[in-house]
């Protein structure tokens, strides 16, 4: 036996089994890095939507800003042009995309639309004109003209807001709030000035009673 070459190819053998070892050790850190990565990781869709000319994210739980208020747009164009014709239409569009918790109150809103458009004979428009995305509270607000025009006489014109709150759900958007009136948005200016006003009447009838007893 040649010994030298013996010794030799242990050497070998030992540098190369620590090389070996190393390395597993090394693969392993690197597999629980990624698993705590993936652990933490929700999947990512990229949609390049027809009425949208850039692309946009949308995770489980959330989406872009563009992503929501191209669905406001949407639902502010079906909502506001409800008509006892298309009541029923309107329903099954907007029945998969509506929160359990709010799902009477949305179609009790739809449903007495419809029903004061029978009774008036009236018909109703809705032309949008803006659409703003409030990020502090994530509502989006579509205004635009409204126009309702009865049997007889003139049609009558104003601003009307359709007020939502549109949350990602499983990569689905649901809607958690509906809310519409005349004018301009209730944003959280708005609201807070709203707020101050009310308090200040409050107070005034509060002073205006102590003065009379």
């Amino acid at each position: 036996m040649d010994f030298m070459k013996f010794i030799s190819s242990y050497r070998g053998n030992q540098h190369t089994v620590r090389i070996l070892g190393i390395s597993a050790v090394c693969l392993a850190v690197s597999n629980c890095l990624l698993a705590v990565s993936l652990y933490g990781h929700r999947d990512a869709v990229v949609l390049v939507p027809p009425h949208l000319s850039a692309e946009v994210k949308v995770v489980a739980g959330r989406s872009t800003e563009s992503y929501i208020r191209a669905w406001g747009l949407f639902l502010g164009e079906l909502v506001g042009n409800i008509s006892p014709n298309n009541l029923r239409f309107v329903q099954d569009s907007l029945d998969p995309m509506i929160s359990p918790k709010v799902y009477r109150q949305i179609t009790d809103i739809l449903n007495m639309q419809a029903e004061q458009i029978i009774a008036d004979h009236i018909s109703i428009t809705f032309e949008p004109k803006t659409v703003t995305y409030e990020e502090e509270t994530g509502l989006v607000f579509v205004t635009g003209q409204t126009q309702v025009k009865g049997p007889t006489g003139p049609a009558k014109s104003f601003i009307r807001t359709y007020e939502f709150l549109i949350e990602m759900e499983d990569f689905r958007p649901m809607l958690k709030w509906i809310e519409m009136y005349e004018g301009n948005p209730r944003d959280l200016k708005e609201r807070e000035r709203i707020s101050s006003r009310t308090l200040r009447d409050k107070r005034k009838d509060d002073r205006g009673r102590t003065e009379q007893q």
